[in-house]
């Protein structure tokens, strides 16, 4: 298998027509952020519902450090950088397609992730393959897609702790991720959506109950049983909490900080929060308030 290596035009990349690197760990059910049904739902019926605006403010920082933090590894690894964000098609099936955020002339892609310190964990031993699974896959797409047999990580975790992984093209993973995004591009041909795994899966498919009742199997019969005994026990632990809790705050009256020997043992302090006043406003804009008002509707999951 050979890839064509051809650019693809940023204004030509539609995500929905293709599987991208940023898919695939979603594919494989190994992402912190999509399942796969989620995926499916991206490249089948794009939903209309509001961006993460913090996801989005991360994501554009990262896109901001990005040309940085290629420069950071240039100097600290020696490698000459050829090329930055060019995207490809694989050779045999078009609607594979990897972005490779920059490549050296000696033949790496190159992968840059700017990361929070609180998940600097994640990351092992430096000039290893020690990165997070789910990055790993996205490694091996790209190198799937370009055909190449390196790829190199630039990590900066906060702001000052730089470094480099390595990780190297494995053909028995390359082709199980092949063979799973084939599969699942057949599901997006067919409409025939992957099975649920998360709760927000079951959201996004039935916002609202069908008013029908269903059997217990099983499995879910011993989970229900486990959630009871759990019940049971918390629950009196919870209660006997909220009972100590009063005692205090009783005991603390208009108290900001209650201390033993200097120490603080707990806080109750004012706090300030602006909240909109819905009775008010609809007092005083009854008209305005009834061409606003927006129903909502949510499903509460309660055990009997």
């Amino acid at each position: 298998m050979s890839a064509q290596l051809q650019t693809i035009p940023h204004d030509q990349h539609d995500r929905q027509k293709l599987i991208g690197g940023s898919d695939v760990a979603g594919i494989l059910g190994i992402s912190p952020w999509k399942t796969p049904l989620d995926v499916y739902m991206d490249k089948v019926q794009p939903r209309n519902s509001e961006p993460d605006r913090n996801k989005a403010r991360v994501f554009a920082r990262g896109k901001r450090m990005e040309p940085y933090v290629i420069d950071m590894l240039a100097e600290e690894s020696g490698l000459e950088i050829v090329a930055r964000g060019n995207r490809y098609l694989d050779a045999e099936h078009p609607f594979l397609a990897a972005e490779i955020d920059a490549e050296a002339k000696t033949g790496e892609n190159i992968e840059i992730k700017t990361v929070s310190p609180f998940k600097a964990w994640e990351w092992g031993e430096e000039q290893t393959d020690s990165v997070p699974v789910h990055y790993t896959a996205q490694a091996m797409h790209g190198l799937m897609v370009t055909n190449r047999k390196v790829c190199v990580f630039g990590v900066l975790i906060g702001g000052d702790d730089f470094r480099i992984y390595r990780v190297e093209r494995d053909e028995e993973t390359i082709d199980a991720i092949r063979a799973k995004e084939l599969e699942f591009w057949q599901r997006v041909q067919r409409k025939d959506p992957p099975e649920a795994t998360r709760v927000s899966d079951i959201l996004a498919m039935f916002d609202r109950d069908a008013g029908t009742s269903l059997e217990a199997d099983t499995k879910t019969l011993q989970a229900i049983g486990r959630m009871r005994e759990i019940n049971a026990i918390t629950k009196p632990l919870n209660d006997e909490f909220a009972d100590l809790r009063e005692q205090v705050q009783l005991y603390m009256r208009d108290a900001a900080v209650l201390k033993m020997d200097g120490q603080p043992l707990a806080t109750w302090k004012s706090q300030t929060a602006n909240r909109f006043n819905q009775t008010a406003f609809k007092e005083a804009h009854p008209d305005l308030f009834e061409q606003f008002k927006q129903a909502s509707q949510s499903r509460v999951f309660r055990l009997k």
